[in-house]
């Protein structure tokens, strides 16, 4: 399992953040913002979210190096 904390400023983030994570449709990816957690693969749950709080992404299976790079360019 891996754990980031990230930001996604707008909804241009929202969308570019979703296109990279469909490289990983095999990975688990839930993004939790309070009481709200969806799939990372969304681009609706993300847009459903307070983007401007951050946001905890937590991946359950299949992490990759290249997956947590990816990551780490929206982490705060």
């Amino acid at each position: 399992m891996y754990s980031s904390t990230i930001m996604i400023k707008d909804i241009d983030t929202a969308q570019e953040f979703v296109d990279k994570m469909a490289r990983f449709m095999d990975t688990k990816i839930i993004l939790k913002s309070g009481d709200y957690s969806i799939d990372g693969h969304s681009i609706i749950g993300i847009i459903s979210l307070d983007i401007t709080k951050p946001i905890e992404v937590l991946c359950e299976n299949n992490v990759t190096d290249e997956l947590i790079d990816t990551l780490k360019q929206y982490a705060i």
